[in-house]
């Protein structure tokens, strides 16, 4: 729902033995192009302690347009859906400090895209800084699909680019487990009573909570409650002012899920502008190292003005990988029925699901490959509330997102 956080771990990714790489011995392959204004791409050789002999530079004098780009395709590569691949590149701004590329896969026209996964750097200098990503292809791509390298769009630049492939490669994967839930937390007692206060927090007050939110949270029955059949309401209400009520329920201090563990919901979420229903985790360290140093996990978001979207996210202290990486499109209305939203997380990688089915997935090797910190090797706490969002005038009087039992398998991804 926002940002977070820290801890370590070990990368276990294996490299397959034949990459499709993007090495430029030569410049075929290669090309440069811009919105607005002059770009040009050549060859540099001979290079002294760097990752590579030869490299590719491009450069621009700066222009107005929106953007830059320098793509590689990459001869030879098939990309198989469900399968892992890893993009790694070496970059070096000559200028110096203070601008962003990017790193991902796709054609000229940002189209053909085996994965929505990308990587963005900033060099804090002008030396030779390495970019990874490890992803699932979730599309195969096709024959233009290629390396493609986001460049600043404005100001003038001078970036080489070096040693750049795609690879298959063998990725850690938590084991499956077919036993029942070590914990399901339920929500049962008599309509329109309050859930379980030894295991929910209500945590109350208005303030935009950070994202510039309208409603006010309360502890009232009438922003969320038991539904006398095992589920939990929580409901978003207009006031008589036009304002908004709401309820942001937390396990912190009372419930929290183990790394190595995967976290299930079976949620209803309610639709329209504004609304903005969630399901999510946090660093139960927060009260020592602060947001987002203790990590945050996003199991699901909902934005009403896209009905069939389910969004996750993972933020990092310094970094989100974020909603344009986790968007799950379920073809039907959120509103029209249950969904299972689910995370696993250890010390090696998170990865979400919806109905049983992975949707996107990180792992540490990447993240402390950026130096970065990878906080998911500690315990989270849980996370359930209805916003609205401060950046539109909702019309509605009520909305609610509809809870089922929460469960928690320890020591792998349920089967």
């Amino acid at each position: 729902m926002r940002s977070l956080i820290a801890a370590t771990a070990a990368a276990l990714l294996l490299a397959a033995p034949v990459p499709a790489s993007a090495a430029p011995s030569d410049l075929s392959g290669w090309s440069v192009a811009s919105q607005s204004g002059s770009v040009t791409l050549r060859q540099v050789t001979a290079l002294k302690g760097g990752p590579a002999k030869t490299a590719v530079e491009v450069r621009s004098p700066g222009g107005s347009g929106s953007w830059v780009y320098a793509l590689s395709t990459v001869k030879g590569m098939t990309f198989e859906v469900g399968r892992t691949y890893r993009m790694t590149a070496y970059l070096r701004d000559l200028g110096g400090a203070g601008r962003r590329y990017g790193m991902l896969l796709a054609n000229g026209a940002w189209q053909h895209r085996p994965s929505t996964v990308s990587e963005y750097v900033s060099p804090a200098n002008a030396g030779w800084q390495r970019i990874t990503r490890t992803f699932m292809a979730t599309a195969p791509g096709a024959a233009d699909t290629g390396l493609y390298f986001a460049l600043p769009a404005s100001g003038a630049f001078t970036v080489q680019i070096a040693d750049a492939s795609v690879r298959a490669v063998t990725a850690y994967t938590p084991r499956s487990v077919r036993s029942a839930p070590t914990r399901t937390i339920g929500f049962s007692g008599a309509e329109g009573t309050a859930p379980d206060a030894t295991v929910w927090n209500r945590q109350t007050g208005g303030g935009g909570w950070g994202n510039g939110e309208r409603q006010v949270y309360t502890s009232s029955t009438a922003n969320a409650q038991v539904d006398g059949s095992g589920k939990l309401k929580i409901t978003a209400l207009r006031t008589g002012d036009g304002g908004y009520t709401s309820a942001r329920l937390t396990t912190e201090g009372k419930v929290t899920v183990a790394p190595g563990s995967y976290v299930e919901a079976s949620i209803t979420a309610p639709t329209g502008e504004a609304v903005w229903p969630a399901f999510w985790l946090l660093g139960a360290n927060m009260p020592a190292v602060g947001w987002p140093a203790c990590g945050e996990l996003d199991v699901f978001e909902g934005t009403g003005s896209e009905p069939t979207r389910a969004k996750s996210a993972v933020h990092l202290a310094g970094r989100s990988y974020d909603w344009s990486e986790g968007t799950t499109d379920l073809g039907v209305p959120l509103d029209a029925g249950s969904h299972r939203f689910g995370v696993y997380f250890d010390a090696k990688t998170v990865r979400f699901f919806v109905d049983r089915k992975p949707t996107m997935v990180l792992w540490a090797s990447d993240v402390t490959a950026s130096g970065r910190t990878w906080p998911f090797a500690k315990p989270q706490f849980m996370l359930l509330n209805v916003a609205v969002a401060g950046d539109a005038t909702p019309a509605f009087s009520a909305r609610t997102m509809t809870v089922g039992p929460i469960s928690i398998w320890r020591g792998g991804v349920p089967a």
